[in-house]
């Protein structure tokens, strides 16, 4: 049996860990499957056939300062330890997501580390790493987004071209790689997230213990690209008490929230709900989940949210969300950073209950296209 490397940061609470999660039971099949970690958090399941071996254990919510310093200065000694633990493993097959592992594994490759490398990016990098912080009072903020965005674009065009392979996770990120990276369009192909639709079956009907029922539902970081402070001030200006809001996870801008939601008198409407393992029963739970991103890769939620036959308004960000919804057929598509059109958008799903019922009605069906199955069969084609 072959042996795989899957190299990730962690698997921590995020997309692409669950993502991981997911396929890592069908990998498991083909393949003996080491899992190669930055960081020794984890939230999410692993097989136990997988092995769980760590290049380092850092912080996860390290500074930005910290970041960059490691960004530079750490990336060929976390290489050398890379091919080290490949070598001693005898990988033939490496696997790897997100974009710090991605440039420690090419970096390695470089150092002479041998296999088929097959890298997954995430996001669509011309806006990820364009150096916009949303914060322009912040010039320390901005200075370093700047610089960190400046770093990651030159990685990215130097490195990300020596992989065998590049699997972005929608469409619009290949298509950025493309045009905006100089990389071949033959290296390029699209493997999209997988979901276990068997486990959120199951997760979405736990019991529901509690007395806030949400008509909406966000579910993110609390930063400034989810932007969920634009929905809070949406739910202030809808005067309907069934615009209720509720907000899963955690982040820098949790005070900050906080706080805006008080200045806006909508503590009764609005909750911060922190986190759980189990976001699908909130899903369930509420009538309509929303997504204000400025940007994404391609958000799970959003698929998760159809897995769960919900009805979803989500900004049109890059990239994904126009890929999953088409020309509002699977949901509602609004402007990025459009308050009044997202605001329209709640008014008429609180207001035309037949509106919801045709997007629930087919929900399911599109959701099934992304199960862990059926990426993972497409996944295997693309590391042999």
């Amino acid at each position: 049996m072959k042996k795989l490397s899957v190299f990730l940061y962690s698997m921590g609470p995020g997309g692409a860990e669950r993502v991981v999660s997911n396929l890592l039971k069908h990998l498991k099949q083909d393949y003996q499957v080491h899992l190669v970690l930055m960081s020794d958090v984890i939230s999410y399941p692993i097989p136990n056939e997988v092995s769980v071996h760590f290049i380092e254990k850092s912080d996860p919510y390290e500074s930005g300062v910290k970041k960059l310093f490691r960004l530079f200065f750490a990336l060929p000694y976390l290489a050398i330890k890379y091919k080290k633990i490949c070598q001693k493993l005898k990988i033939d097959t490496h696997f790897v997501l997100m974009n710090r592992p991605c440039y420690i594994a090419i970096m390695a490759r470089l150092f002479g580390l041998k296999g088929r490398m097959v890298i997954s990016e995430r996001s669509c990098p011309s806006v990820i790493y364009g150096g916009s912080s949303f914060n322009k009072n912040d010039k320390k903020t901005t200075f370093l987004a700047d610089l960190a965005g400046c770093a990651n674009k030159f990685l990215v065009k130097f490195l990300y071209p020596k992989a065998d392979l590049i699997l972005a996770n929608a469409r619009g990120n290949a298509d950025d790689l493309i045009q905006n990276f100089n990389i071949k369009a033959e290296k390029v192909a699209v493997l999209e997230n997988a979901l276990s639709l068997d486990e959120i079956s199951k997760l979405k009907n736990e019991p529901f213990n509690s007395d806030f029922k949400p008509f909406f539902i966000n579910i993110g970081r609390l930063d400034s690209g989810k932007n969920q402070a634009m929905l809070i001030r949406a739910i202030a200006s809808i005067d309907n008490a069934r615009a209720t809001l509720g907000i899963l996870g955690k982040g820098p801008l949790e005070n900050e929230l906080k706080q805006l939601i008080d200045e806006l008198g909508v503590n009764e409407r609005v909750r911060l709900l922190g986190v759980d393992k189990n976001p699908f029963k909130h899903i369930k739970n509420a009538k309509v989940l929303l997504c204000a991103s400025r940007f994404e890769g391609f958000s799970n939620v959003l698929i998760e949210a159809l897995a769960c036959e919900k009805t979803i308004i989500s900004t049109d960000h890059k990239s994904g969300a126009r890929e999953l919804i088409g020309d509002d057929e699977y949901g509602i598509l609004v402007p990025v950073d459009d308050e009044n059109a997202m605001r329209k958008a709640m008014i008429s799903v609180l207001d035309d209950e037949q509106k919801c019922a045709k997007y629930e009605a087919k929900a399911y069906t599109k959701a099934s296209e992304f199960d862990s199955k059926r990426v993972a069969k497409k996944l295997i084609e693309f590391l042999r």
